[in-house]
């Protein structure tokens, strides 16, 4: 394993990027226009998603609104949802009323997420196609499949316990989508963290899973993020900040934009002192995914400074036993306690990402 990581490793680096005579800048179109563009030559289209990122959860929200979505598409997929809450969503998404405390499981009994998901956008997204369905008739109202395994957190008394759903965070939605969209010639929108739709070393991960089963059904779009270094963000954004946001790019490879982004020394994450060289491998290929060196498209969203961070729900100062859950939920995943605390300030007015 150790080799084929370290050969990985070399292979991701990159050998030198094409001349510079045989690149082309790459097909660019509004943002909302190239998901529906790619909807017409693939099925799924997956969002790679920076996790808590304002903007990307904006653009869902005005892919979900715009009326061709219901029209053409039809199904969303979401890492942020458990599968076990599917017939309450349901019943949300057709306009039923559902005491909040019903409805917040929907987001907050997931597998994934450490405690659970918080992110007002992300939260949002239930209420975006709700209220788009008010208007639909009942066929031709949008769909949402939850992704997460199905748990019941009030049966899980240790790792031990947990680690079983952990382990089909990738098989359970890859064989979900196989199973409701793709046998069925239907189209779907998958917005899931770009862990689970890049090439990542490790075992296989929905875009590895669909793409052994149905080979060019999933295209993937990355948002464009920056860099950590200065000297290597500007570049870019002095090309990309000429087009207004939010912007697709497609194809990154063979591309004059490829020869900026992919530069020796130019990380979005950096791997921590002393990582090994399956953590160095990791962190790499999740690089060049949100580089859109390893997706189909780049989408721009503005600068890496204009990155803001999604505001998070205040449920755990108002609902005391909730955080006492999820302080439970913590140790159990972590091995240790670990006090559960929200963003400085956590205001509504926009905090930097970075």
């Amino acid at each position: 394993m150790k080799r084929f990581l370290s050969a990985l490793l070399v292979l991701l680096a990159g050998a030198a990027p094409s001349s510079e005579a045989s690149l082309v800048p790459p097909k660019s179109m509004p943002g909302v226009d190239g998901i529906f563009a790619a909807f017409q030559s693939h099925p799924l289209v997956g969002m790679g998603e920076m996790h808590y990122f304002a903007q990307e959860l904006d653009f869902y929200a005005a892919v979900l609104r715009d009326p061709r979505f219901a029209d053409e598409v039809g199904n969303v997929v979401l890492e942020v949802g458990d599968a076990a809450q599917q017939d309450v969503i349901d019943r949300y998404e057709n306009g039923e009323d559902v005491p909040y405390l019903e409805l917040r499981k929907v987001w907050t009994d997931t597998v994934g997420w450490a405690p659970t998901v918080m992110g007002l956008g992300s939260i949002n997204i239930y209420a975006v196609i709700r209220e788009v369905n008010r208007t639909r008739p009942v066929e031709k109202r949008i769909k949402v499949w939850l992704g997460e395994p199905p748990i019941d957190w009030s049966q899980i008394k240790s790792k031990e316990d947990l680690q079983p759903l952990t382990d089909q965070r990738n098989s359970f939605p890859a064989a979900l989508i196989q199973r409701e969209i793709l046998a069925k010639g239907k189209k779907a929108l998958v917005i899931y963290g770009m862990g689970h739709l890049a090439p990542i070393p490790g075992p296989p991960n929905i875009r590895m899973i669909l793409d052994s089963m149905n080979p060019g059904a999933l295209y993937v779009v990355a948002p464009y993020v920056g860099f950590t270094a200065e000297t290597c963000t500007a570049p870019v954004e002095t090309v990309l900040s000429r087009f207004k946001s939010p912007t697709l790019f497609s194809p990154v490879i063979g591309s004059s934009l490829q020869q900026l982004l992919d530069r020796p020394g130019c990380n979005i994450f950096t791997p921590p002192p002393g990582a090994s060289v399956e953590q160095k491998a990791i962190y790499l290929a999740s690089d060049r995914g949100f580089e859109g060196l390893s997706t189909d498209a780049l989408l721009y969203l503005g600068t890496r400074k204009s990155m803001t961070l999604n505001p998070f729900v205040p449920d755990i100062y108002l609902d005391g036993a909730f955080r006492k859950e999820l302080e439970r939920r913590m140790q159990i995943m972590l091995g240790k306690a670990v006090p559960l605390l929200l963003p400085a300030g956590n205001t509504a007015s926009p905090m930097p990402y970075w």
